[in-house]
């Protein structure tokens, strides 16, 4: 079993205990909103990261949990500001922060949560000024991102699709482990790294544009939004119908949103997804060797976690 599933329960509570003591003060407007949003946390997966790297680095308990909560503050407070940019409604089973408490709020409580963060990280004695800017970076990575995933209006051809892919993902995944290998003195040479959480990042990313296409019963939120997508772009480029789709693509016209969305999902592209999915995966497997030892074991649970989660969710499209 992935050691980061076998400590999440030890994980959850340990933050659940640390986000009691850092909540807003309970006179601010902001901490009624920042208990609506923790008392569904979600799995705190970058948490789990930083701290079973910590752990196998034999870092400061202490200094390992505000590097932990330092990552999933972080996290969320992107989060809530891509709920906002998007107008998604619900999140974590729960209506969103700016559906709840509105827009102004939901601002307000995602910047609290980045100030917070850095705070959390700069309390480290001896790296808190590296860290923190290790966190500053991945944040502004993670910006850029998301604003390349926004901005793209076009379809995007796959190359586009695999730069906005890892923007979105791969900078907040690789902070909890380079943190954690920073404090331990190993982030000489962290290439390796980068290549293999690049690709957990596709992969994961991959599998969600799947769903977002299949089942077709449900209306597509990334072709309604003319979003990156990787069933998208596979389409685009070598589906049957690919000049007729373009133009609608290209149009505003979303009246044959279901048409389209149900030809993507029969046709062959659904197959070359899961493959590339299943590709980038073995990749990044192959990797695991050139990090660290103390580092092999995290790794091989982050490749094994997203591979879990990707295989969850396929079956459950297959059911």
């Amino acid at each position: 079993m992935s050691p980061l599933r076998t400590n999440q329960m030890q994980v959850l509570a340990a933050l659940e205990a640390l986000y009691q003591q850092e909540m807003p003060h309970p006179d601010s407007s902001l901490f009624q909103a920042a208990c609506y949003h923790f008392q569904n946390p979600g799995k705190s997966f970058r948490a789990q990261l930083a701290l079973t790297s910590g752990i196998a680095l034999g870092l400061n308990e202490q200094d390992n949990l505000y590097w932990a909560a330092a990552c999933e503050l972080l996290h969320n407070a992107s989060l809530i500001h891509d709920d906002i940019s998007d107008a998604s409604t619900h999140r974590r089973g729960q209506e969103s922060i700016h559906q709840q408490f509105g827009s102004d709020m939901a601002l307000c409580l995602g910047d609290w949560m980045v100030a917070k963060a850095f705070e959390l990280s700069a309390r480290n004695r001896n790296f808190g000024g590296r860290l923190t800017a290790l966190l500053a970076q991945a944040m502004q990575e993670t910006c850029s991102g998301q604003m390349a995933d926004i901005s793209q209006r076009q379809c995007a051809e796959l190359e586009d699709w695999q730069r906005i892919a890892k923007g979105k993902t791969a900078p907040l995944l690789i902070a909890p482990i380079a943190g954690a290998a920073l404090a331990a003195g190993l982030d000489s040479d962290l290439d390796s790294l980068e290549r293999l959480v690049g690709l957990c990042g596709l992969a994961y990313q991959g599998r969600n544009d799947i769903d977002d296409i299949i089942p077709s019963s449900h209306r597509s939120s990334d072709l309604d939004g003319r979003k990156p997508n990787l069933v998208v772009s596979l389409f685009a480029q070598q589906g049957s119908g690919r000049d007729d789709f373009q133009r609608w693509y290209q149009s505003e016209d979303n009246r044959q949103l279901t048409h389209w969305q149900r030809r993507i999902a029969s046709s062959d592209v659904i197959l070359q997804a899961n493959q590339s999915v299943d590709y980038w995966l073995v990749q990044a497997e192959l990797l695991v060797n050139l990090l660290p030892a103390q580092l092999q074991p995290v790794a091989h649970g982050l490749v094994a976690s997203v591979k879990h989660r990707t295989t969850i969710k396929s079956q459950g499209q297959i059911a």
